[in-house]
């Protein structure tokens, strides 16, 4: 990969700070080359499935949060809790790794 090839594909990870899917996307379709539009798919993906875990802890909270009004158990706020926490563990890394991604991708520029 050549200089601005590289600048590209870093980019992509690194826009998990700003326009987390907009800018893999853009990259994806406007670069021609295969090696930054392969970063530019694992960054997306990368974006996506935390956003996803999300979206379906959100979608399954609904059942815990009516047994809970149902009954006086604490289990479905303690399930929920947990879930809640391993879902951020993985935005965590999902952050970190984007990030070692990126200066990889920026250490692989030669001179």
């Amino acid at each position: 990969m050549n200089r601005d090839q590289s600048i590209i594909a870093s980019i992509c990870y690194f826009s998990v700070f700003f326009m987390p899917f907009i800018v893999p996307i853009v990259a994806y379709f406007v670069v021609d080359q295969k090696e930054p539009k392969r970063h530019a798919m694992r960054a997306l993906w990368s974006h996506v499935l935390p956003v996803a875990a999300c979206v379906l802890l959100v979608f399954g909270s609904i059942p815990f949060l009516l047994s809970t009004q149902a009954s006086d158990s604490l289990m479905p706020v303690i399930t929920m809790l947990i879930l809640s926490f391993l879902v951020a563990i993985g935005f965590l890394i999902s952050v970190i790794w984007n990030i070692i991604q990126g200066i990889k991708v920026l250490q692989s520029i030669k001179s």
